[in-house]
């Protein structure tokens, strides 16, 4: 089973800043390798996608946070650009396993630039939260040979959430069961500002506690939204990361949910 891509919309803001540094700059290979898990009414699947390529020494992401922030932004997440990296061969295809499954990813192309991710008509069903190895094969002039074992991101639900608040009270938002602190919480809570497509959204990094609180002072235009326009995605966040020969492999374990609010 497939899901539109999002990793690339991970990937591109990575390298955006390297590609367009006009000084020369060190460089380094990365594989970054997103595992997301899909709930669909009659199973629980995952949807893995990994893409390889060479760009300038990079900031990664991380699943360790010490404190909560939340920020109005406009939704969707604007694009950063268009420039792509260089892609990098990593073998004919890569693994991912669980103790009883092992499916393959296979390179395409698009308009996202090149990722490997499963056939357009295979499934993959999974635990969330057990352990995933990826093997990537690797490729003579492209990206090496590595193994990665990570544990995934555990599912979670999350409590319900108003859409009226009073004018002075803040929104508690809820999740069970909590995480620990290898884990991230990431919540956008999206609103349509005079029309009822969703047009701004409240997004917050979280401590994975099971508990947060968005204040008054962000919430003036969610409350006189446009009644219908009101929605809720969460994702719990696992990000581990191995160094491999010229390179580095990055996974994002996912677990996401997404909800009606009015």
């Amino acid at each position: 089973m497939r899901r539109p891509s999002y990793l690339s919309a991970l990937v591109l803001p990575l390298v955006l800043a390297a590609c367009l540094d006009p000084d020369p700059v060190p460089e380094s290979n990365y594989g970054v390798i997103g595992l997301t898990t899909i709930v669909t009414p009659v199973d629980t699947l995952l949807s893995p996608e990994a893409q390889f390529y060479r760009t300038g020494l990079l900031g990664l992401p991380t699943s360790r946070v010490t404190s909560d922030q939340c920020q109005i932004a406009v939704y969707p997440t604007p694009s950063q650009g268009s420039q792509l990296p260089r892609f990098l061969d990593a073998g004919d295809s890569v693994a991912v396993s669980t103790t009883t499954t092992t499916k393959f990813l296979f390179p395409t192309t698009s308009q996202n630039g090149e990722s490997y991710v499963l056939g357009q008509t295979d499934d993959f069903p999974f635990r969330p939260g057990e352990r995933v190895t990826v093997t990537v094969p690797g490729a003579p002039g492209g990206f090496t040979n590595g193994t990665i074992d990570v544990l995934t991101a555990h599912g979670f639900t999350l409590g319900p959430i108003p859409a009226t608040p009073a004018a002075d009270e803040s929104i508690d938002l809820t999740w069970t069961p909590a995480g620990d602190d290898s884990t991230k919480m990431l919540v956008s809570i999206q609103y349509g500002v005079g029309q009822l497509q969703a047009n701004q959204q409240i997004f917050c990094s979280l401590i994975d506690d099971g508990a947060a609180e968005i204040p008054p002072i962000l919430l003036t235009q969610y409350r006189t939204a446009t009644a219908g326009s009101r929605a809720v995605e969460a994702a719990r966040w696992r990000v581990s990361a191995k160094e491999v020969t010229g390179g580095v492999l990055l996974v994002i374990s996912a677990f996401e949910v997404d909800d009606v609010i009015d």
